[in-house]
């Protein structure tokens, strides 16, 4: 049976009014095809529902008992569209983001507060999370884009630098004058570096660096958290070695100074989406809103956060 809401309104209206004119000007059609609306709706059902003649229109007995039916199924099919629109209102304010902890850190803050003044009560959550724990969630659907550091292999994701930052030296004001504002990766031997574990990739960035001069990368001490890494730094336990966005939070705190690695690794950083998949308006809106703050880093610190494909 293929009956339409449409068809039901219109019987309801003509059951009201029992006046083929009037429900024509009502549904802004002529009356003729109201008319053929109707007995398309009579034939569907396989009864008569309106008894006409030249004089009066009035309902048969089926047409008496299909009122409160016609009532109930549109008035639920009416309650059943405005629970998908309320819920549709919502998913187009619903964002989902992963990001390296350091990303989230500087880039996303200002991404959801343009989005806040944006948006009626965005609903955005972020997961601050490991690199491939973060690609492996754009993979899953679990949010609408992420915030990396390396390019993934995965032929289904998208891949598009926004920036390059550069790794430094954090260190306590202990050892400035030694280490002085300049240095080089073969000076690094020497030194008594903290580093992120062996699972985030400044660890694999610095590995990778070492190994290309044939040496193996052995740290003092191996951190999870940069907060962790910042109070060992301050207490003179060891020297910091992170990218720039990762030492920014840092920089605040007294006796800190930031040296520079001359030949040191570059991180590259940017956003993972799904290829197949249309950005929702919020989430094109988020990505404009990283690439912006993105611009304005590099415009503050061009020594150490280069452009996209930045030497």
């Amino acid at each position: 049976m293929n009956v339409t809401p449409r068809q039901l309104r219109i019987f309801l209206a003509l059951a009201q009014s029992l006046n083929f004119s009037r429900t024509a000007e009502q549904f802004f059609v002529t009356q003729p095809s109201l008319s053929k609306t109707v007995k398309d709706l009579e034939d569907e059902l396989g009864v008569a529902l309106f008894e006409r003649s030249t004089r009066s229109v009035r309902l048969t007995p089926a047409g008496e008992q299909l009122v409160p039916m016609a009532r109930r199924i549109v008035g639920e099919f009416d309650t059943g569209l405005q629970q998908m629109q309320s819920r549709a209102e919502q998913e187009a304010h619903r964002l989902a983001v992963a990001a390296l902890p350091s990303l989230a850190n500087v880039l996303l803050p200002g991404v959801c507060a343009a989005l806040e003044r944006r948006y009626p009560q965005p609903h955005i959550t972020v997961h601050d999370c490991a690199d491939q724990a973060a690609v492996r969630r754009v993979i899953n659907y679990q949010v609408d884009f992420a915030l990396a550091s390396a390019s993934p292999s995965n032929p289904d994701l998208h891949y598009e630098e926004i920036l390059r930052d550069r790794f430094v030296l954090l260190a306590p004001a202990a050892w400035r004058r030694r280490l002085g504002t300049r240095t080089r990766m073969e000076d690094l031997n020497d030194l008594p570096l903290i580093s992120m574990t062996d699972a985030s990739t400044a660890m694999k960035y610095m590995s990778a660096a070492f190994l290309q001069r044939g040496v193996v990368f052995r740290p003092k001490l191996q951190l999870d958290q940069i907060g962790t890494i910042a109070g060992f730094v301050k207490q003179g336990l060891g020297i910091a070695v992170l990218p720039y966005l990762g030492i920014m939070p840092l920089l605040s705190l007294t006796g800190m100074s930031v040296a520079e690695i001359v030949d040191g690794p570059v991180r590259s950083v940017g956003i993972v989406s799904r290829r197949a998949s249309t950005a929702s308006g919020i989430a094109t809106q988020a990505m404009a809103e990283v690439h912006a703050i993105a611009d304005r880093l590099i415009q503050q610190a061009p020594e150490w956060i280069w452009p996209p494909g930045g030497a």
